[in-house]
């Protein structure tokens, strides 16, 4: 699963998955998706592994992320 880090975060080192590539998400640098690591809330790349540079390679633009992999920036209330 991909996981969100910003570039001074860098590339997660993680257990159970090689990231391989990172990708801008859609906006970036002024995006939504928000660095997962704890304590930070800069603007995150969306790190891949190799099956998922494959998929981009072929084309695919969504990505599942993990549990408590990203965070998300908001803008405004919606109220029904």
């Amino acid at each position: 699963m991909a996981l969100a880090r910003c570039r001074e975060c860098g590339k997660p080192q993680g257990r159970t998955n090689e990231y391989v590539a990172s990708a801008e998400p859609l906006g970036y640098f002024l995006t939504a998706a928000v660095c997962g690591a704890t304590g930070c809330e800069r603007p995150a790349l969306i790190w891949l592994t190799a099956r998922e540079k494959a998929a981009f390679d072929a084309g695919e633009r969504v990505f599942g992320l993990s549990t408590q992999a990203i965070k998300v920036r908001v803008t405004t209330l919606v109220l029904d």
